[in-house]
């Protein structure tokens, strides 16, 4: 490996082991699903062999970043495993479903910081009131109306 294309490759077999192992697989199973042999696989992380194009999109397929297996550098698009069984999730959800999915989302993500003088109290059922914390706040709560 004395070329300087084999030199940007270098290293492949530790990365590719390292994305093996990230999903999940042992040699054997990811062998066999990409329907390669154990021997095949072990040789491509020891880097005896290249893997071909085919594999390297199956490996995609799984959730694998690629960009980092050939270079060395992640991929700004990776995408984990789970998230990927999330996506999926999502894209078969009808509007209503998705919809939900993103009111989820935005409920756990915490509660927003206030803004510069300003006040944010949270009730119990989901009311907010926002206010300057200079000036006078008065709340006026509707309510039942008392019986005389």
């Amino acid at each position: 490996m004395s070329t300087d294309k084999s030199k940007a490759i270098f290293g492949f077999g530790a990365r590719l082991s390292e994305e093996r192992l990230k999903l999940g697989f042992t040699q054997k199973a990811l062998a066999a699903l990409l329907e390669k042999t154990s021997m095949t696989q072990i040789k491509y992380e020891s880097e005896e062999t290249k893997p071909d194009l085919l594999y390297l999109a199956g490996l995609h397929k799984l959730g694998a970043d690629i960009f980092y297996i050939v270079t060395g550098l992640r991929s700004a698009n990776a995408i984990a495993k789970d998230e990927i069984e999330i996506l999926n999730g999502y894209r078969a959800l009808d509007v209503r479903g998705k919809a939900g999915v993103l009111g989820m989302i935005d409920g756990l993500g915490g509660i927003p910081a206030a803004p510069k003088n300003q006040s944010i109290i949270h009730g119990k059922v989901g009311q907010q009131i926002v206010g300057d914390i200079n000036g006078s706040n008065t709340i006026n709560m509707p309510g039942k109306k008392s019986k005389k």
